[in-house]
């Protein structure tokens, strides 16, 4: 199966992300359609969906990465393999979500060995325009900075620079370059330790390599690292995100 990174091509889709939004003024919108908060309309009623450009939600962290497959794609509609943070693999679920209307959409899920899952969904957010806070793009130095570890990361602080990380109150010297839209790429010793990869919202992952990464690797467009050491999310200490998905979400009835 062939895929499209996931990280190089968000950009391809933030580029054609006006098409995706329908009425949005051309130039405006940053993210691909799916990127918002969702009411998913289920038989036994609603549930609430939140989705950055790529990954999922689920209490209130971004917990599942979404891959997007290549050549099942058109303007209206996007395919994803997935991968749970902190697993090496695919997860048996894909996801394919299928724009509807201006704010509506179908979500679709598809288990292995069982028939898909079709429900409709409504959106709760604005469209996703410039500086939409579940957008990966626009964040300009955002990855650079404190942030506060979450109940998924083992410190309690991560402070980085172009020079220096800090976590916790030791510093390492390193090397840190951008290597796609939304990730970073950090060096210690000519050796290619981690990404602090953009989540959305206020969140960031922290994704340490196993041995082997070499630096070609980490920039490598065409190839996309399933398999870390550890993936630990962190959260911007000035963000409002967090709030307004709340917002948004108790708009559901």
């Amino acid at each position: 199966m062939i895929l499209f990174n996931l990280k190089s091509a968000a950009l391809a889709l933030a580029i054609g992300s006006a098409a995706l939004a329908g009425t949005a003024t051309p130039g405006a919108a940053e993210s691909p359609f799916h990127t918002g908060v969702w009411q998913v309309n289920e038989p036994d009623g609603p549930r609430g969906l939140v989705v950055s450009d790529w990954l999922v939600f689920e209490n209130g962290l971004p917990a599942r990465w979404l891959y997007r497959k290549a050549g099942t794609n058109d303007q209206n509609q996007f395919d994803f393999l997935t991968r749970r943070i902190g697993q090496a693999t695919y997860d048996p679920v894909q996801i394919r979500v299928y724009r509807t209307g201006e704010h509506e959409m179908k979500f679709t899920t598809f288990a292995k060995g069982a028939e898909p899952v079709e429900h409709p969904a409504k959106r709760l957010s604005i469209p996703n325009y410039k500086n939409s806070c579940l957008s990966v793009e626009n964040k300009g130095e955002r990855l650079f900075g404190r942030w506060t570890g979450t109940t998924a990361a083992a410190f309690k602080s991560l402070r980085l620079s172009k020079s220096k990380m800090t976590i916790d109150g030791t510093t390492t010297e390193v090397d840190v370059t951008p290597v796609r839209v939304g990730r970073l790429g950090i060096v210690e010793n000519g050796k290619p330790i981690a990404f602090l990869t953009d989540a959305g919202g206020d969140y960031a992952v922290l994704q340490w390599f196993k041995p082997g990464v070499t630096p070609q690797t980490m920039i490598d467009p065409k190839k996309e690292i399933l398999d870390f050491a550890r993936e630990e999310i962190v959260r911007w200490p000035g963000g409002t995100c967090d709030r307004q998905i709340a917002s948004r979400l108790k708009a559901m009835k």
